[in-house]
């Protein structure tokens, strides 16, 4: 591979380790290419890439980015699964086809949140993946909040029904 190539995948990949939410470092080795292909799919359709990674290129694109608390896995590594998303999502799926895929491992994991990057290991990705959806929590959230304003409104509610109630019974009983 000439320097300029290799130039350009450094770049790449310090953009994507720069702007991802996610990541999940696997072992793909021995696995066939149609269960390569249906694995890719799948994270396709969950916004989610599958990169196939250089362990020395990577190594040089993480400095000064937040997975260069990573760079130690990279000796090991064979490709990352990144989002910019919902990181419970490709948790799951990778999760999933560990177990159809006998020979697909994760390694490692990363979170990156605003103001701190946090390491994953396997047993803390499957913990991840039994978390519900960012939408659903985000709704659930949101009932939350609505709750206390409801449950106000019935209570003033309450007591202006109660009168026309009481009323309604003495008019039925003269």
């Amino acid at each position: 591979m000439e320097r300029s190539q290799k130039e350009n995948q450094v770049a790449e990949l310090r953009s994507i380790f720069s702007s991802m939410k996610t990541g999940v470092l696997v072992d793909y080795r021995g696995i066939e290419a149609n269960q390569m292909v249906e694995l890719r799919k799948k994270l396709n359709e969950a916004s989610s890439n599958f990169k196939v990674i250089k362990n020395s290129l990577a190594r040089i694109a993480s400095e000064n980015t937040p997975i260069s608390k990573l760079a130690d896995q990279f000796n090991q590594t064979r490709a990352l699964v990144y989002s910019e998303g919902d990181p419970v999502i490709p948790a799951k799926i990778l999760l999933m086809e560990t177990k159809n895929i006998q020979n697909l491992k994760i390694l490692a994991g990363i979170l990156v949140g605003d103001d701190k990057t946090s390491i994953l290991n396997s047993n803390e990705i499957e913990e991840l993946s039994k978390l519900p959806p960012m939408e659903d929590l985000y709704v659930k959230f949101l009932f939350l909040m609505k709750s206390p304003a409801n449950k106000f409104v019935r209570t003033l509610n309450a007591v202006p029904t109660k009168l026309v109630r009481t009323l309604a019974a003495i008019r039925d009983s003269k």
